[in-house]
Protein backbone atom coordinates (compact mmCIF):
# COMPACT_ATOMS: atom_id res chain seq x y z
CA UNK A 1 0.00 0.00 0.00
CA UNK A 2 1.51 3.70 -0.85
CA UNK A 3 2.01 6.08 1.60
CA UNK A 4 -1.16 7.91 2.51
CA UNK A 5 -3.04 10.21 4.82
CA UNK A 6 -1.89 11.59 7.81
CA UNK A 7 1.72 10.83 8.77
CA UNK A 8 3.14 12.92 11.69
CA UNK A 9 6.78 14.33 11.02
CA UNK A 10 7.55 13.15 14.44
CA UNK A 11 9.70 15.45 16.97
CA UNK A 12 12.82 13.74 18.47
CA UNK A 13 12.51 13.56 22.25
CA UNK A 14 15.84 14.09 24.49
CA UNK A 15 16.43 14.04 28.11
CA UNK A 16 17.39 16.71 30.14
CA UNK A 17 20.60 16.72 29.29
CA UNK A 18 20.18 16.84 25.13
CA UNK A 19 21.05 13.38 24.57
CA UNK A 20 18.82 10.77 23.17
CA UNK A 21 16.19 8.95 24.82
CA UNK A 22 15.08 6.12 23.26
CA UNK A 23 12.95 4.87 25.54
CA UNK A 24 10.66 7.64 25.66
CA UNK A 25 10.89 7.76 22.06
CA UNK A 26 9.09 4.64 21.57
CA UNK A 27 6.74 5.68 24.24
CA UNK A 28 5.75 8.53 21.96
CA UNK A 29 5.30 6.51 18.88
CA UNK A 30 3.51 3.99 21.25
CA UNK A 31 0.84 6.90 21.32
CA UNK A 32 0.98 8.49 17.92
CA UNK A 33 0.17 4.68 16.34
CA UNK A 34 -3.01 4.45 19.53
CA UNK A 35 -4.71 7.39 17.37
CA UNK A 36 -4.68 5.69 13.75
CA UNK A 37 -2.02 7.68 11.69
CA UNK A 38 -1.42 5.86 8.34
CA UNK A 39 2.44 6.38 9.13
CA UNK A 40 5.67 8.53 10.33
CA UNK A 41 8.04 10.39 9.25
CA UNK A 42 11.23 10.07 11.27
CA UNK A 43 14.09 12.66 11.23
CA UNK A 44 12.00 15.14 9.46
CA UNK A 45 12.59 18.95 10.15
CA UNK A 46 10.84 18.44 13.64
CA UNK A 47 12.95 15.73 14.16
CA UNK A 48 15.96 18.39 14.45
CA UNK A 49 18.06 16.03 11.80
CA UNK A 50 20.77 19.06 11.24
CA UNK A 51 21.02 18.60 15.62
CA UNK A 52 22.38 15.06 15.21
CA UNK A 53 25.22 13.56 14.18
CA UNK A 54 25.30 10.55 11.53
CA UNK A 55 25.78 7.80 14.23
CA UNK A 56 22.74 9.10 15.97
CA UNK A 57 20.77 9.57 13.44
CA UNK A 58 21.22 5.89 12.41
CA UNK A 59 20.67 4.56 16.12
CA UNK A 60 17.34 6.16 15.80
CA UNK A 61 15.82 4.74 12.94
CA UNK A 62 17.72 1.40 13.50
CA UNK A 63 15.40 1.50 17.05
CA UNK A 64 12.66 3.21 16.10
CA UNK A 65 11.63 1.25 12.94
CA UNK A 66 12.48 -2.28 14.90
CA UNK A 67 9.96 -0.82 17.76
CA UNK A 68 7.37 -0.10 15.31
CA UNK A 69 7.74 -3.61 13.78
CA UNK A 70 5.30 -2.86 10.50
CA UNK A 71 2.54 -1.28 12.72
CA UNK A 72 2.27 1.88 10.32
CA UNK A 73 4.58 2.92 7.03
CA UNK A 74 7.82 4.48 7.76
CA UNK A 75 9.34 7.14 5.83
CA UNK A 76 12.86 8.66 6.99
CA UNK A 77 14.46 12.18 6.65
CA UNK A 78 17.91 11.47 4.99
CA UNK A 79 18.70 14.95 4.38
CA UNK A 80 22.05 16.30 4.16
CA UNK A 81 24.39 18.96 2.48
CA UNK A 82 26.90 16.22 1.35
CA UNK A 83 25.47 13.56 -1.00
CA UNK A 84 27.24 11.10 0.44
CA UNK A 85 25.99 11.54 3.47
CA UNK A 86 22.85 11.58 2.25
CA UNK A 87 23.01 8.34 0.11
CA UNK A 88 24.57 6.74 3.27
CA UNK A 89 21.70 7.64 5.50
CA UNK A 90 19.00 6.04 2.65
CA UNK A 91 21.08 2.92 2.28
CA UNK A 92 20.79 2.62 5.58
CA UNK A 93 17.00 3.15 5.70
CA UNK A 94 16.63 1.00 3.10
CA UNK A 95 18.46 -1.72 5.30
CA UNK A 96 16.74 -1.42 8.79
CA UNK A 97 13.49 -1.70 6.78
CA UNK A 98 11.97 1.79 6.12
CA UNK A 99 9.60 1.95 3.60
CA UNK A 100 10.38 5.43 1.73
CA UNK A 101 12.94 8.23 1.91
CA UNK A 102 12.25 11.93 2.42
CA UNK A 103 15.09 14.10 0.99
CA UNK A 104 15.15 17.63 1.59
CA UNK A 105 17.70 19.74 -1.28
CA UNK A 106 21.30 20.86 -0.28
CA UNK A 107 20.87 24.00 1.93
CA UNK A 108 23.12 26.84 2.41
CA UNK A 109 23.87 27.57 -1.81
CA UNK A 110 21.30 27.84 -4.16
CA UNK A 111 21.85 25.58 -6.91
CA UNK A 112 20.58 25.41 -10.36
CA UNK A 113 17.31 23.44 -11.59
CA UNK A 114 20.08 21.06 -13.37
CA UNK A 115 22.21 20.80 -10.32
CA UNK A 116 18.57 19.69 -8.15
CA UNK A 117 18.12 17.71 -11.04
CA UNK A 118 21.20 15.67 -10.63
CA UNK A 119 20.91 15.63 -7.01
CA UNK A 120 17.96 13.64 -6.69
CA UNK A 121 18.35 11.71 -9.73
CA UNK A 122 21.52 10.63 -7.91
CA UNK A 123 19.21 9.62 -4.87
CA UNK A 124 16.71 7.89 -7.19
CA UNK A 125 19.34 5.76 -8.85
CA UNK A 126 21.00 4.79 -5.19
CA UNK A 127 17.84 2.94 -4.15
CA UNK A 128 14.95 0.88 -4.56
CA UNK A 129 12.76 2.65 -2.30
CA UNK A 130 10.02 5.35 -2.70
CA UNK A 131 11.56 8.67 -2.89
CA UNK A 132 9.91 11.60 -1.85
CA UNK A 133 10.93 14.80 -2.78
CA UNK A 134 11.08 17.66 0.20
CA UNK A 135 10.40 21.43 -0.69
CA UNK A 136 10.64 23.41 2.45
CA UNK A 137 11.69 26.75 0.48
CA UNK A 138 11.69 28.84 4.03
CA UNK A 139 14.53 26.24 5.50
CA UNK A 140 16.46 26.08 1.82
CA UNK A 141 16.10 29.31 0.43
CA UNK A 142 14.70 28.51 -2.82
CA UNK A 143 10.97 27.11 -4.08
CA UNK A 144 10.91 23.86 -6.27
CA UNK A 145 9.70 25.14 -9.92
CA UNK A 146 6.60 22.45 -11.37
CA UNK A 147 9.00 22.13 -14.55
CA UNK A 148 11.76 20.45 -12.20
CA UNK A 149 9.15 18.11 -10.44
CA UNK A 150 7.20 17.31 -13.34
CA UNK A 151 10.95 16.21 -14.92
CA UNK A 152 11.85 14.64 -11.78
CA UNK A 153 8.37 12.45 -11.41
CA UNK A 154 8.69 11.13 -15.47
CA UNK A 155 12.43 9.80 -15.09
CA UNK A 156 12.36 8.39 -12.16
CA UNK A 157 9.55 6.15 -11.68
CA UNK A 158 10.97 5.52 -7.86
CA UNK A 159 10.40 9.40 -6.85
CA UNK A 160 6.96 8.89 -5.98
CA UNK A 161 5.91 12.11 -4.61
CA UNK A 162 6.44 15.27 -2.53
CA UNK A 163 6.35 16.77 0.98
CA UNK A 164 4.92 20.25 0.10
CA UNK A 165 5.96 22.96 2.54
CA UNK A 166 4.63 25.87 0.84
CA UNK A 167 2.66 29.05 1.96
CA UNK A 168 1.43 29.68 -1.69
CA UNK A 169 -1.64 26.77 -1.48
CA UNK A 170 -1.33 27.75 -5.81
CA UNK A 171 1.71 26.12 -6.03
CA UNK A 172 0.92 23.23 -4.02
CA UNK A 173 -2.21 23.17 -6.81
CA UNK A 174 -0.38 23.67 -9.95
CA UNK A 175 2.00 20.18 -8.62
CA UNK A 176 -1.02 17.96 -8.37
CA UNK A 177 -2.62 18.70 -11.73
CA UNK A 178 0.16 18.75 -13.89
CA UNK A 179 2.17 16.19 -12.55
CA UNK A 180 -0.62 13.88 -12.43
CA UNK A 181 -0.98 14.50 -16.31
CA UNK A 182 2.15 12.67 -16.82
CA UNK A 183 2.25 10.23 -13.53
CA UNK A 184 -1.15 9.44 -12.19
CA UNK A 185 0.43 7.40 -9.45
CA UNK A 186 2.34 10.93 -7.80
CA UNK A 187 1.49 11.40 -3.96
CA UNK A 188 1.26 14.85 -2.97
CA UNK A 189 1.35 15.73 0.56
CA UNK A 190 0.53 18.91 2.18
CA UNK A 191 2.35 20.31 5.41
CA UNK A 192 1.01 23.33 6.52
CA UNK A 193 -2.19 22.20 8.68
CA UNK A 194 -4.59 24.91 7.39
CA UNK A 195 -3.65 23.28 4.18
CA UNK A 196 -4.91 20.01 4.75
CA UNK A 197 -8.68 20.21 4.26
CA UNK A 198 -8.10 22.18 1.05
CA UNK A 199 -4.97 20.04 -0.18
CA UNK A 200 -7.65 17.02 0.31
CA UNK A 201 -10.16 18.79 -1.84
CA UNK A 202 -8.25 18.97 -4.49
CA UNK A 203 -6.69 15.45 -4.54
CA UNK A 204 -3.82 15.29 -2.20
CA UNK A 205 -2.78 11.87 -0.57
CA UNK A 206 -2.68 13.25 3.01
CA UNK A 207 -0.59 15.34 5.26
CA UNK A 208 2.11 15.43 6.80
CA UNK A 209 1.76 18.26 9.08
CA UNK A 210 3.58 19.67 12.36
CA UNK A 211 0.28 19.52 14.72
CA UNK A 212 -0.19 15.78 14.34
CA UNK A 213 2.98 15.37 16.18
CA UNK A 214 1.19 16.45 18.96
CA UNK A 215 -2.22 16.07 18.43
CA UNK A 216 -2.62 13.52 15.50
CA UNK A 217 -6.84 12.86 16.76
CA UNK A 218 -7.75 16.07 15.31
CA UNK A 219 -5.80 15.66 11.98
CA UNK A 220 -6.75 11.32 11.62
CA UNK A 221 -10.68 12.62 12.17
CA UNK A 222 -10.77 15.36 9.65
CA UNK A 223 -8.95 13.26 7.26
CA UNK A 224 -11.21 10.51 7.62
CA UNK A 225 -14.23 12.89 7.63
CA UNK A 226 -13.59 14.28 4.24
CA UNK A 227 -12.80 10.48 3.07
CA UNK A 228 -16.28 9.79 4.46
CA UNK A 229 -18.08 13.13 2.73
CA UNK A 230 -18.97 13.95 6.47
CA UNK A 231 -17.87 17.79 5.94
CA UNK A 232 -19.17 19.54 8.79
CA UNK A 233 -17.33 17.18 10.82
CA UNK A 234 -14.11 17.60 8.20
CA UNK A 235 -14.93 21.84 9.11
CA UNK A 236 -14.77 21.11 12.85
CA UNK A 237 -11.58 19.73 12.40
CA UNK A 238 -10.43 22.26 10.03
CA UNK A 239 -10.99 25.08 12.61
CA UNK A 240 -9.38 23.39 15.58
CA UNK A 241 -6.07 22.90 13.83
CA UNK A 242 -5.98 26.77 12.68
CA UNK A 243 -6.33 27.58 16.50
CA UNK A 244 -3.37 25.50 16.87
CA UNK A 245 -1.39 27.00 14.56
CA UNK A 246 -0.77 29.55 16.83
CA UNK A 247 1.74 27.59 18.72
CA UNK A 248 4.80 28.25 15.69
CA UNK A 249 4.26 31.90 16.72
CA UNK A 250 5.70 31.13 20.53
CA UNK A 251 9.30 30.43 19.60
CA UNK A 252 11.18 30.41 16.43
CA UNK A 253 12.46 26.90 16.20
CA UNK A 254 8.59 25.71 16.29
CA UNK A 255 10.03 21.96 16.98
CA UNK A 256 10.95 23.63 20.40
CA UNK A 257 6.99 23.96 21.29
CA UNK A 258 6.09 21.12 20.01
CA UNK A 259 8.15 19.13 22.44
CA UNK A 260 6.85 20.89 25.03
CA UNK A 261 3.09 19.99 23.68
CA UNK A 262 4.24 16.45 23.54
CA UNK A 263 5.35 16.08 27.11
CA UNK A 264 2.46 18.16 28.10
CA UNK A 265 0.09 16.03 26.48
CA UNK A 266 1.69 12.47 27.39
CA UNK A 267 4.51 12.66 29.83
CA UNK A 268 5.16 13.56 32.94
CA UNK A 269 8.52 14.97 32.73
CA UNK A 270 10.19 17.79 31.34
CA UNK A 271 11.35 18.34 27.74
CA UNK A 272 15.05 18.08 27.28
CA UNK A 273 16.43 20.50 24.41
CA UNK A 274 20.07 20.33 22.75
CA UNK A 275 22.04 23.54 22.96
CA UNK A 276 21.46 25.61 21.45
CA UNK A 277 17.74 24.95 21.51
CA UNK A 278 17.56 24.96 25.28
CA UNK A 279 17.26 28.58 25.01
CA UNK A 280 13.44 29.66 24.40
CA UNK A 281 10.74 32.28 25.90
CA UNK A 282 10.37 31.90 29.94
CA UNK A 283 6.92 31.80 29.17
CA UNK A 284 6.88 29.16 26.53
CA UNK A 285 5.46 26.33 28.61
CA UNK A 286 2.56 28.47 29.81
CA UNK A 287 1.54 29.39 26.34
CA UNK A 288 1.65 25.72 25.00
CA UNK A 289 -0.45 24.89 28.02
CA UNK A 290 -2.83 27.22 27.57
CA UNK A 291 -3.58 26.64 23.58
CA UNK A 292 -3.85 22.78 24.41
CA UNK A 293 -6.73 23.75 27.08
CA UNK A 294 -8.49 25.74 25.17
CA UNK A 295 -8.27 24.22 21.96
CA UNK A 296 -8.16 20.79 22.65
CA UNK A 297 -9.47 20.03 26.34
CA UNK A 298 -12.69 22.66 25.89
CA UNK A 299 -12.99 21.72 22.64
CA UNK A 300 -13.84 17.88 24.02
CA UNK A 301 -11.08 16.50 21.90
Amino acid sequence: MSFHGIIPPVVTLFDESGNLDLELNKRYIDKLISQNIQGVLLMGSSGEFSSLLIEERKLYIREIIKHIHGRVRVMVGVGHTALKEVLELTSYAEEMGADGVLVVSPYYWKLSDEQLYRFYSAVANHTELQVFIYNIPLLTGQNLPVELILKLAADHPNIAGIKETVSDFGHLRQVLTEVKKVRSDFLVFSAFDEHLLPAQMIGAAGSINGSAVFAPEISVDLYDSYQKGDLAEAQRNHRLISKLMELYTYCPTYFTAMKEAVHLRWFDTAAGHRVPFDVYPTNLRENVKSLLETTITKEGV
